[in-house]
């Protein structure tokens, strides 16, 4: 083991047993070991017990802990202390200015354990009121976080989606005359991204652009260049001839399988080098694919048939449903959301603040449902004819009932319902609890199905059969939930749902008045899996409901 790792192994141990509430003297003898082991220059392991017992702050006990690193990789008290905390409570030590005594709140105190769920609650304002944090202190854990979360393997959408747009247009600054454009996952609006993907369609030398100010080369496979983002971040450059860029741009777009089934049908097209990529579509007889929708074989057959789905907009959407305020866990008040949807041109908005039961996320009891009730219908006479609609996110309990007694959750216009506790059901009876909350009369959408966080939590599972003959038997719409963190219900779950005749609600899950422009990241999910406006349930011009709304 290097200086460096053995200093890092002490620091560890030092934050965890800072966690863990252990003695001040040992924690800062080990928080002194790894200030002074990480700036040896010789290799501990060519010294004596002597040598390293003369450093500052090292004794025979610590000296024992190097020895056994040196001879084994690892350390019996870390190794324990880790055994004592869950994974996802050790990774958040990993976060730039979060410290023990943070994590140890937030996991203690919050009942949050990984740093997906970290970033949720940063995201719902969460912590803006727990104890040694504040609005300020939220929104720089957020920024931290983010930061983290873009030096993983795998990227949330927007995060790599800034990314290509950032490298786009250095290298078009740069290279004038360049055709450049974001390819790949990317361009395929994938929730989760990969790799990051840029294609260059330029006749000449890229070193130029590549000078290491922003761009670093890390190795070049023929006309690949592996590069870093402001030496963080690994991005693919794709470098072709200008006058092919419209052949490769197809080619570096689609995924493995639709190239299969394509080039199977248009051989003739495999080795073409076409300015355009429409040329592409043009020889081959077909409407232009989406390239949302270039992820399998099938929707080659859909465009020679002429079936091609007319994928939803952004504009289709007519209002926004699954908003969160001050009068729970929102960071903007009632009306500061109202006025925010309608000055972006919705027609109406539906009120969303969470149930009782979500006491972490400060859940109305009813007295306060009926004083916010009383609030928009005040709302409602002043801002005609932009309408709001009363509703609730009512906690999905363990038993697949509702939050409210029926005669409170029948004064709502419609209830979104949803799971935010108790996840670790096994299969049948988290579809047992989904399908009696369907079963509710009041139940309008099924939020967010499977409670999943993208590169953090993967979703309970659920019969889907069973949940969506049960949607379509009750008229219950499932929200696809527009957090680029959640984007549940998943894309690829879409054409099962329409086939069943449910509709789906794009929903922007917002707790500010920023959080309503995250329905775009639904549109693009919901895209991909093939949504057309008729069947988006708040496509419409006011939403029905089985209450009898629009």
């Amino acid at each position: 083991m290097t200086n460096r790792e053995i200093a890092q192994a002490f620091n560890e141990l030092a934050d965890l047993m800072e966690l863990h509430e252990a003695d001040d003297f040992r924690v800062r003898s080990y928080r002194n070991a790894y200030l002074t082991l990480r700036k040896v220059e010789r290799p501990l392991s060519e010294l004596t017990d002597a040598e390293i017992q003369s450093l500052r702050g090292i004794g025979p006990a610590i000296t024992k802990k190097i020895r056994e690193l040196l001879s084994t990789g690892r350390m019996r008290n870390l190794e324990e202390m880790r055994a004592q905390t869950p994974p996802g409570v050790v990774e958040m030590l990993h976060i730039g200015g979060f410290g023990p005594k943070k994590v140890r709140t937030v996991w203690q105190e919050m009942g949050i354990a990984d740093v997906g769920e970290l970033w949720y609650a940063c995201n719902e304002n969460r912590l803006a009121a727990a104890k040694g944090f504040g609005l300020k202190t939220q929104e720089t854990l957020k920024n931290q976080l983010e930061y983290y979360l873009r030096s993983r393997d795998q990227l949330h959408y927007p995060t790599a989606e800034a990314a290509a747009d950032f490298v786009g247009a250095w290298l078009t600054g740069r290279l004038p005359g360049a055709f450049v454009a974001p390819t790949g996952e990317v361009r395929r609006r994938c929730p989760v991204v990969t790799h990051v993907d840029v294609l260059v369609g330029y006749n000449g030398d890229l070193t130029p652009a590549l000078s290491g100010e922003a761009l670093t080369v890390e190795r070049v496979e023929g006309s690949v260049y592996h590069v870093k983002l402001d030496g963080q971040m690994p991005l693919r450059l794709f470098h072709c001839r200008a006058e092919a860029f419209g052949s490769r741009w197809f080619e570096t777009t689609g995924s493995a399988e639709f190239l299969q089934a394509f080039y199977d049908a248009f051989p003739a097209l495999k080795n073409a080098q076409l300015r355009l990529e429409q040329e592409v579509f043009e020889r081959a007889g077909l409407p232009v694919i989406p390239p949302e929708l270039r992820e399998g074989a099938a929707v080659v057959e859909l465009a020679r048939s002429g079936r091609l789905p007319d994928l939803i907009t952004e504009a289709d959407i007519r209002g926004i449903v699954h908003a969160h305020t001050t009068w729970s866990d929102g960071l903007h008040s009632l009306r500061e959301m109202c006025l925010c949807a309608r000055e972006l041109g919705y027609a109406y908005i539906g009120i969303t603040d969470h149930s009782q039961s979500a006491f972490y996320a400060n859940g109305l009891k009813p007295d306060r449902v009926l004083a916010q009730m009383a609030e928009i219908d005040t709302l409602n006479a002043e801002l005609a004819p932009f309408r709001i609609l009363k509703g609730i996110e009512s906690d999905i309990l363990s038993d697949g009932t509702l939050d409210y007694e029926q005669a409170l959750l029948e004064k709502f216009d419609f209830v979104i319902a949803s799971v935010h506790s108790n996840l670790n059901m096994s299969i049948e009876k988290a579809t047992q609890r989904i399908v009696k909350a369907i079963e509710n009369p009041c139940t309008t959408i099924l939020g967010h199905p499977t409670g999943r966080l993208l590169l953090s939590r993967t979703g309970y599972p659920l019969d889907w059969d069973a949940v969506f003959e049960a949607c379509a038997r009750h008229q219950v719409a499932i929200e696809l939930n527009a957090n680029p963190h959640r984007l549940d219900l998943d894309w690829s779950l879409i054409p099962r749902a329409l086939a069943y005749g449910i509709r789906i609600s794009i929903n922007p899950d917002a707790h500010s008045k920023e959080g309503i422009h995250d329905l775009r990241y639904g549109v693009l999910a919901a895209r991909k899996g093939g949504l057309s406006a008729k069947q988006c349930f708040n496509a419409d011009e006011m939403m029905k409901t089985k209450g009898g709304l629009g």
